[in-house]
């Protein structure tokens, strides 16, 4: 059995963590993909967390969806930092196209959410009042909706820019 050193375990261990990606991406050196499918899993999950909660009154029904709509943020919330959208005050130089796929990433997800906001605002009002729910479920529901406008707003922007750009090379 071959004697490890103090040097062989620490290029062992650098090797591994260099294969995390987590040291390129603290350097600025991360590379940006496209992540096509991820975004659309966090919406789903989140998606289906909301229609549970308006469908089931009782808690442990709303508790199970709220928490499908956290997962589904906390999924979203990953996106921005690997995602083809460069962000705003990063260290990344940014050029033209960045600003173009950004911009219009942005512009489709502020629209979404405000269309969202609006019909889901709408949808809660008329379902309290259809099915004379309580204080603390709409309270609930209401909370849900903002952590699900919250997904919206981190996940669309990465979904919009990976489906409206081609992968370069490698992707």
């Amino acid at each position: 059995m071959p004697k490890l050193t103090n040097k062989a375990i620490f290029e062992a261990l650098d090797a591994v963590a260099e294969r995390t990606g987590i040291p390129a991406y603290a350097a600025g050196k991360a590379k940006r993909r496209h992540l096509r499918w991820l975004p659309i899993v966090a919406l789903v999950i989140a998606t289906i967390g909301m229609a549970i909660m308006f469908a089931f009154a009782g808690w442990r029904e709303r508790a199970l969806g709220q928490g499908m709509v956290f997962f589904g943020l906390m999924l979203a919330i990953l996106l921005p930092m690997f995602g083809p959208v460069k962000l705003w005050g990063s260290g990344e130089r940014v050029d033209e196209f960045d600003r173009d796929v950004r911009r219009n990433a942005f512009l489709v997800t502020f629209a979404t959410v405000s269309a969202t906001a609006i019909c889901g605002i709408w949808l809660i009002l008329g379902l309290a009042l259809l099915g004379n729910w309580d204080r603390s479920a709409l309270l609930q529901i209401l909370s849900a909706f903002t952590w699900y406008l919250m997904t919206l707003y981190s996940a669309v922007p990465t979904l919009h820019a990976s489906w409206a750009t081609r992968p370069i090379g490698e992707d």
